[in-house]
């Protein structure tokens, strides 16, 4: 009767346990995605690479990582693996890799060294399948083999952002989704690596501070397709950056805070500091906003972390110049002049 009395009272606390696992699972992942990005033509993956931003969450798996590395004949592929990891989960979650799917099992089914054994395996076969191609592997992982066949079929067989955000758009349309795929999956993976003997992160000389302290750009200022939608030609009005949850976003200048708003819409949690009499910046999609309005805020200070919030496909930070509260996109200013990038 003592045990059956015991066992009652502890299935509330089960039942939190199992809550605040599938609620961990919701909010950190599945699939990430992100903003469209511009198409450079840089080949991101022409030499070695070392981390500049891993956890000691992915970092203990090390050992998984290195040993199917090697079943699979590709050991020279550790650190881009691990930085896929990085972006898939952060070692967060029990499926690592997010590599259930390729097995045509439900999201989050694996346990870290299955998850890690099969996205090796599986990242093995798309390289294969993409000649060695790394970006278009890498976006293959992420959107499937059906890509490297559009690939094929639309653009020669080599890999483009652009092309990533046709086929996301083209696989939206046809499954009748709100999202598909990552479109920016190659730069996300890549801002947690960078090359040896440098980085290739831009540096400003502008009138402004950097709102980062490492910075890529990923969807520029004027006329895009809308990640979300896919409209053509929608105005963006400002400049976007890829980050990572754990970046600080940071005052381009001195200031005073004139707007810290939390929203899940639109600009998601944003804030904006006007720096003159018609010179504003704003910075959206923020996870947390670290002032409240009145602050003064200086060069460099922390104004919040990076996020996804808003009307938002993955973690960036969405900068703009205006000159006044309330202006249309097309008559802001473009950041990357303000900030000499």
């Amino acid at each position: 009767m003592k045990k059956t009395i015991g066992f009652v009272l502890f299935l509330p606390i089960l039942f939190v346990l199992a809550l605040s696992i599938v609620i961990v699972a919701a909010v950190s992942g599945g699939d990430n995605i992100t903003t469209e990005l511009e198409d450079t033509g840089e080949n991101l993956f022409s030499g070695e690479y070392r981390f500049n931003a891993i956890n000691k969450e992915v970092e203990r798996y090390r050992p998984y990582f290195e040993r199917y590395a090697k079943e699979n004949g590709i050991e020279d592929y550790v650190e881009i693996l691990m930085g896929m990891t990085m972006q898939e989960s952060g070692g967060r979650l029990a499926d690592v890799m997010q590599s259930s799917e390729s097995l045509g099992l439900p999201v989050n089914t694996l346990g870290p060294e299955a998850s890690i054994k099969q996205g090796v395996k599986y990242f093995s076969q798309v390289l294969d399948a993409a000649d060695g191609d790394v970006e278009l592997a890498l976006q293959a992982y992420n959107m499937g083999n059906g890509f490297i066949d559009y690939a094929k079929k639309h653009n020669n067989g080599k890999y483009s952002k652009e092309l990533a955000q046709q086929f996301s758009t083209h696989m939206k349309n046809r499954l009748g989704w709100r999202v598909y795929g990552d479109p920016n999956y190659v730069d996300n993976v890549m801002r947690y690596l960078e090359p040896v003997g440098g980085t290739d992160f831009a540096g400003g000389s502008g009138k402004w501070a950097l709102p980062l302290k490492n910075i890529r750009v990923t969807s520029g200022f004027g006329p895009r397709t809308h990640p979300i939608t896919g409209q053509k030609g929608k105005f963006h009005g400002g400049l976007d950056f890829a980050c990572t949850p754990a970046d600080d976003i940071l005052s381009v200048a001195d200031g005073k805070v004139v707007e810290a708003i939390h929203s899940n819409v639109g600009y998601g949690n944003y804030v904006t500091v006007q720096h003159g009499s018609n010179e504003f910046s704003r910075y959206a999609h923020l996870s947390r906003i670290g002032v409240t309005k009145g602050d003064n805020v200086s060069q460099g200070d922390s104004l919040g972390k990076c996020g996804t919030t808003g009307s938002s496909t993955g973690n960036h930070l969405h900068l703009e110049h205006l000159t006044k509260l309330g202006q249309r996109h097309q008559d802001k200013i473009d950041p990357k002049k303000t900030l000499g990038l």
